[in-house]
């Protein structure tokens, strides 16, 4: 069941909600970012590599030895299809804190929670998440105010 944010918790979930919204579209387009990485590196065995010995930003093709271990990759540069997975992790943990942070301040169920918490790792539903429960804690605020 869900209840009514109390009093005092109404001047600091205005914050919150900008928070959650921010954090949401970034989680959200760091997750795209990933699925379409994901896609290059299981369709043509390659990762998007910065600042290599081939240029600046280009795929880096790749084999996979008997073991299941990537040869070919350069040893300098950066592969940015491995540091935008370590980026959307703390970006998820961020997008979390901001879920925790409007759950416990609105008094939401727990299956709220997890359904926005599942918004951070489900490709675009960050962004459906985002604006369906900000829509109801504006309106659950207005029935407070």
């Amino acid at each position: 069941m869900t209840q009514t944010p109390s009093k005092p918790a109404l001047p600091a979930i205005g914050g919150v909600l900008k928070y959650f919204k921010v954090t949401s579209y970034i989680t959200g387009i760091f997750l795209i970012l990933i699925m379409i990485l994901w896609g290059i590196r299981l369709s043509i065995q390659a990762d998007l590599w910065l600042a290599g010995p081939d240029g600046f930003l280009y795929l880096a093709f790749y084999s996979l030895d008997a073991a299941g271990e990537k040869v070919g990759l350069p040893t300098s540069g950066l592969d940015i299809t491995v540091i935008s997975l370590i980026v959307h992790g703390w970006l998820y943990v961020a997008y979390l804190f901001g879920d925790f942070r409007l759950w416990t301040l609105m008094r939401w169920s727990f299956l709220r929670f997890l359904i926005i918490a599942l918004g951070g790792i489900v490709p675009l539903l960050s962004f459906f998440t985002e604006r369906h429960f900000t829509k109801v804690a504006e309106a659950e605020l207005k029935k407070v105010s």
